[in-house]
């Protein structure tokens, strides 16, 4: 059984702003541009593979029900619909009882608790609040919170690394995955311009994955870029370098932090001013062995970059 650092990063992400954020549903497919049942169905999975593998005898209906619940998107006569249900399922109690487990690290002590058998039905858990409180908490973040809030990646400040074009830094963390997306804040004046999934090229064995999420505000564009399951690199010997490619050729946008044997590489900043990444297709990041590369190296993981 898989817990929230296992789960896939577009998984991982949604669970984050459900959770950490107080988001809706349809909240994450108003920023996203999808559908809120897509956001659902991305959710009940990514609760799903936090449960018993056998989901301890409790159907997927009852699964996606309980789900709804811990995440704190029912109306009230739904959640009490739910307690109601619990109190009646050993099974369901006993599979709600290891998911809120693994929730808890996002969710703390927001999450609905799990009634006992004979339980007298309550109103334990108000999701407006808690949505309320989450947008207060977000208005009074940094700029770079609110950037990586609404980038959905959870980064810590504490690892931001800012480009430095032509130099390296050697600070790494965690990582995530996810779909395509535009969209703007008026709160922060944010616009998120789209997310970059990148994968290993055409027949490679390699696990590598990233995503990179182009944000703009205040008249800048920034990059949020997280990877895992990348080979490690030597520092002095070779560095990774992030690249927008195209037809008409190649822009080294900077190196990026060393990549330890954990294989977990992240890091923001601002993209060069002297790059108009509008003119290439694709995102690359690359193994170089020189310091001051002209064209891309070998190309460990890529991606096509939003149209525009």
């Amino acid at each position: 059984m898989p817990g929230i650092d296992d789960l896939p990063p577009d998984r991982k992400a949604v669970l984050q702003l459900l959770l950490k954020q107080g988001k809706s549903y349809d909240d994450l497919a108003g920023l996203l541009r999808i559908a809120p049942e897509t956001v659902r169905e991305r959710a009940h999975d990514a609760v799903l593979r936090l449960g018993p593998a056998d989901g301890a005898g409790l159907d997927r209906a009852g699964q996606d029900e309980v789900s709804d619940y811990l995440l704190g998107q029912q109306s009230a006569s739904e959640r009490a619909a739910t307690r109601r249900f619990l109190e009646g399922s050993s099974e369901g109690r006993a599979w709600a009882r290891v998911v809120s487990g693994e929730l808890r690290p996002l969710a703390g002590d927001a999450l609905p608790d799990i009634p006992s058998e004979r339980e007298e039905v309550y109103e334990a858990f108000d999701a407006l609040e808690a949505r309320k409180e989450a947008r207060v908490r977000q208005a009074r973040s940094s700029r770079l919170g609110g950037v990586l809030l609404l980038a959905a990646v959870g980064i810590a400040v504490a690892f931001i690394i800012v480009f430095v074009v032509g130099g390296s830094n050697d600070d790494n963390g965690s990582t995530k995955s996810s779909t395509n997306a535009s969209t703007s804040t008026s709160a922060t004046q944010t616009q998120v311009l789209g997310q970059v999934n990148l994968n290993p090229p055409s027949g490679s064995s390699s696990k590598a994955i990233a995503i990179a999420t182009l944000v703009r505000q205040n008249g800048e564009t920034d990059i949020v870029f997280q990877g895992q399951h990348l080979p490690p690199n030597t520092p002095k010997k070779d560095v990774y370098a992030l690249w927008v490619v195209g037809s008409a050729g190649a822009a080294r946008l900077g190196f990026t932090p060393t990549v330890k044997a954990n294989g977990r590489l992240r890091f923001s900043g601002g993209l060069p001013s002297t790059v108009d990444i509008s003119k290439y297709s694709a995102l690359e990041l690359t193994r170089e062995t020189s310091a001051n590369p002209t064209k891309p190296g070998t190309a460990i993981i890529g991606g096509d970059l939003p149209k525009r």
